[in-house]
Formats: structure tokens, sequence, C-alpha cells
């Protein structure tokens, strides 16, 4: 691409802002880094900010953990200085095509197991919000670029326009950064807004949102669903059918894939795009048949005494937690809580109290799940302070044929770095309880 940029101020020092740095060197542009988490020393590192510096720089680029409400990113914006994402920036130097997939929920699981069908008919890698920056793709010549696409890259771009863009749903989440859903709405479905005709998109047919905000968009668009007929693929009983260019066939059975029945959305979603890239059936098939799912997502870590304990600590939103207990059985003790992020739980309640024995509160949240409990009528929720005084109380509950179920609908950040560590430690406490009982 030709660069018009002199000087350029990388804000995050993480992978991507890594990743950032690498391009412009090979570039031979002009940049300095700002982290306000790490005192570095040397020319090209600012340990201070200042709207004074800001003005030095004619292009910002921002790690994903910085928002556009940032004081100096709103400033910089002001003064006419271009402000981009670290995703934003990487594509201005890739030609590959992009498949890119975002959603509330599904994204980390969908990417994987679309890349998996990818990868067995065409040269790909998965970046993103999964864990490699998509600036690590500068100077790889692939046939796709497999992308999962957060809410907090897609607030930054402005040029992105994948050839296949997938929108699994959308929910309430992350409204302690966007501030409202509505700005939420609009970062999801900016991964379309610079759709074309020859773009194509997947959607959601289940999701009424999703489907009421795209009416008038300009692409061919596939869809995937659990419960009607659709052009794209979609479940009729026990069979997974594909309906698309003229053809209608069963690909699959869903008794044939029992371990990913708690996440099929993602399941149906990946076909789409392998079907549209006109991958070998049993190419699809058999990547599905051997995917596993990623840890802490719906996770049996241990089943004793007739008690299943499941571990779903990735379920960081109340959308993610409905879509556990519509799998989980009906004598389900659920542990609720961690660092609110500004949700409503009361459809937990509202949805799945007859599954729910009882619901263990526990973290930062703790006291909203209990108001959100008592305002729909549920009384069977035992509060916690910490976690682990949480664990021991679920534990505790639990007897024959129930399920202690790690669903939170919150981030882990009051008492844990990742929600990987929480479950992590959800598996090390219960083994511990149950060794003990021995």
């Amino acid at each position: 691409m030709n660069f018009d940029y002199k000087k350029v101020l990388i804000m995050g020092y993480a992978k991507s802002g890594l990743a950032v740095e690498e391009i412009l060197k090979h570039i031979h542009v002009e940049y300095q880094i700002y982290d306000k988490s790490h005192r570095i020393n040397g020319g090209g590192y600012l340990n201070k900010l200042s709207k004074k510096k800001i003005l030095e720089f004619d292009l910002i680029v921002i790690s994903p953990a910085i928002s556009i409400f940032n004081k100096y990113v709103s400033f910089a914006e002001k003064s006419g200085i271009k402000v981009v994402g670290e995703m934003e920036f990487g594509y201005w130097f890739t030609s590959s095509p992009v498949i890119a997939i975002t959603g509330t929920n599904g994204k980390t699981t969908t990417t994987s197991l679309t890349q998996k069908i990818v990868s067995t008919s065409f040269s790909s890698s998965a970046y993103g919000n999964i864990g490699t920056p998509l600036c690590e793709a500068y100077g790889l010549t692939l046939d796709y670029l497999v992308c999962e696409v957060s809410s907090f890259q897609l607030e930054s771009t402005y040029s992105f326009s994948p050839y296949i863009s997938v929108i699994l749903n959308i929910a309430e989440d992350h409204l302690d950064r966007h501030k409202t859903f509505e700005n939420y709405i609009r970062c999801k479905l900016g991964l379309i807004k610079n759709s074309t005709e020859k773009s194509l998109i997947v959607l959601n047919a289940d999701d009424e949102l999703l489907m009421k905000r795209t009416q008038n968009v300009k692409a061919k668009i596939y869809y995937f669903s659990k419960f009607k007929k659709v052009k794209g693929v979609y479940l009729s009983g026990d069979s997974i059918i594909v309906n698309m260019s003229s053809k209608r066939y069963e690909i699959l059975k869903l008794s044939d894939i029992e371990n990913l029945k708690s996440v099929i959305e993602d399941v149906l979603a990946s076909i789409v795009v392998g079907v549209l890239l006109k991958i070998e059936p049993d190419k699809i098939i058999e990547s599905i048949k051997s995917f596993e799912l990623s840890p802490h997502r719906m996770s049996l870590v241990l089943e004793k005494n007739g008690v299943k304990y499941i571990d779903d600590s990735k379920s960081t939103n109340v959308h993610s937690t409905l879509n556990a207990l519509s799998v989980s059985n009906k004598n389900t003790i659920l542990m609720l809580g961690g660092s609110d992020k500004n949700l409503n739980f009361d459809e937990i309640f509202l949805k799945y109290s007859d599954k729910l024995t009882h619901v263990v509160a526990f973290g930062s949240a703790r006291k909203k799940v209990l108001k959100s409990a008592k305002h729909c009528g549920f009384e069977n929720i035992l509060v916690c302070k910490n976690f682990y005084e949480g664990v021991k109380t679920a534990y505790g509950l639990a007897s024959k044929n129930d399920t202690v179920l790690l669903s939170p609908s919150c981030a882990s950040f009051d008492e844990f770095e990742s929600y990987a560590k929480r479950g992590e430690q959800f598996e090390k406490i219960i083994k511990e309880l149950a060794h003990a009982k021995n």
C-alpha cells in the first residue's frame, strides 16, 4: 500500500504493539511507543504522554485494550490525527482475502473450527482475537486469513472489508467498555459496514436483533439456524442440512457429534463457510468429527458419586451462560459472579429457574446477582464473598444426579488475570475437595 504517514505512535506494547512495530521497522517509518503499564528506557519509548506530545504524530495505532474513549485517543481524533487499531493497520498490509468472525459468543470456537476446515484445502492461518495479531501476517502469501474479531478491535477499524464475514449473535456484553448496548451493536455490525455486492456474509437466522439490523446490507447473505429452514445450513431433527447453490443434502447427523451440541451454532456457521469455499463435504465432516473444544468451554473436570462438575469459565456474559444452561440437566447448581460488566442477570432466572436447584453468587458481582434473583422470585441462592468459598459451597450442595456448573456470566478480573486461570482454579479446588472426602 501507499503509506503516507511520517511519524507513528504505538499505544499499547503487548503482542499487538510488537507486531505493529515490526512492520514499521520494515517499511522504515519513524515511530514511538507508549504503554502506561510498562516503563521502558530508550529513545523510542515514552514513559509519559501529553496532549502536546500527541500533536507530533500523524498516525496512532492502538492495541485492542485501549478504548476509543481514552482521553488521548479522543484528543487525537478531535485534532485531526488518524487513529486506527492493530487489526485495521494489519489489514492495510495484506493482500490475502480475509474470513472474519465476530459475535458475542462462539468466536473462538468458530474461528478454530473454520480454520481447521479451510486448511484442509487451502493455505491459511488464524489471526486476531484468537491470539495472533493480524500484523503478523505481514509478508506472508496465504489463500485465506481466518480472523476472530472482537468488539474491542472493531471499534477502531475503518477500511476493514472481509471477503467472508460471519456474525454469530449479538447480545449485551462489555457495556463497561462501550458505555451503551447500541454502541456495542454498532461495533459488531461494523464487520460488514464495508461489504459490497462481491462480499459474502453469514448470519444467524435465529438472532432477531441481527436479522432486524441487517435488512439493507449489500452483499450475498447465507444463514445458519437451529430452528428453521434457511438458505445456508440448518438443523432438521437429527440432520444437519446444507441448502446452498440449488443443492440440498444432509452433511452430518447431530448424534454423530454429541461433544459439540453445546456449540452447534458455531458448527453450522463453519459449515456454511466451508461450503462457500467449495471444500469437499468429506473434508468438512472429518474436520468437525475430530474437532475438540477449547479448555474452559463446557469441560467436564470431574464426575464423582453421580455428580458432574463442569468448567464453563469462558462464559463471561449472560448470553453464553444461557447457552450453557440450554444443554445442562435439570438439577444444576450454577456458579454466577466475578467482575461485573454492567449486565442484567434476570433472563437466567426467568428462563431456567426450573433447571436450577441452587445458584451460588460470588465475587464483586454477587450483590447484583442476588438482587436479580430476588427480583425474579428465585429463592435458592447463596452468596459467597470470593471464588474459593463459592466453589466449596457449590460442592457441599451437590448430591447424586446434580451438575455443578461454573458458568459465571462475568469477567474474572476481580480475582484472576483471566477466565482460564479461574477455570484452572475451579478444577484444582474441586479435585482437592473430592480427594479430601475419600
